[in-house]
């Protein structure tokens, strides 16, 4: 399936009207391959939708997060990336020292899902989570070890 093909779908499933720029929206985050800023995201859509305005772009980025079809995440420095869920969910560790990020698969948060929906009779919506500590790399270097990776 294409990715046009694979957006509208998406967009559809969710119950929201398949409109030109939730397709241009969606569809350039699943072809961004990596996070994107909404000022990023602002540029890549005006290459391709001249006269698209930033208010369209932030009102569609926030209309596709609140179908979650579009992660929204505060990342350590203040600046808010989005991404496509569309094949699902995925979380970030970053590093407070360099900045690296990495993926953490959703499966490591399962056992709190559910140990919030038994204990509290919580169901937990966990779409894209950052958190904050210090990589491998950096750690070694606070404590004059190796790093045991290349950076």
């Amino acid at each position: 399936m294409s990715c046009e093909a694979e957006a509208s779908s998406a967009i559809r499933s969710s119950g929201l009207r398949v409109t030109s720029p939730r397709m241009q929206v969606l569809t350039e985050l699943m072809h961004a391959g990596s996070h994107v800023t909404a000022r990023a995201m602002v540029r890549r859509v005006a290459r391709h939708v001249p006269g698209a305005t930033p208010s369209t772009v932030y009102r569609t980025l926030s209309a596709l997060r609140d179908a979650r079809l579009v992660s929204e995440t505060l990342m350590a420095g203040g600046e808010t990336i989005y991404e496509a869920v569309v094949e699902g969910t995925h979380h970030h560790m970053e590093c407070r020292s360099c900045g690296e990020v990495a993926d953490v698969p959703d499966v490591y948060f399962d056992d709190l899902r559910d140990r919030l929906l038994s204990g509290h009779a919580f169901e937990a919506e966990l779409d894209h989570i950052a958190i904050k500590g210090l990589c491998t790399g950096c750690r070694s270097a606070a404590t004059g070890a190796p790093t045991g990776h290349a950076r």
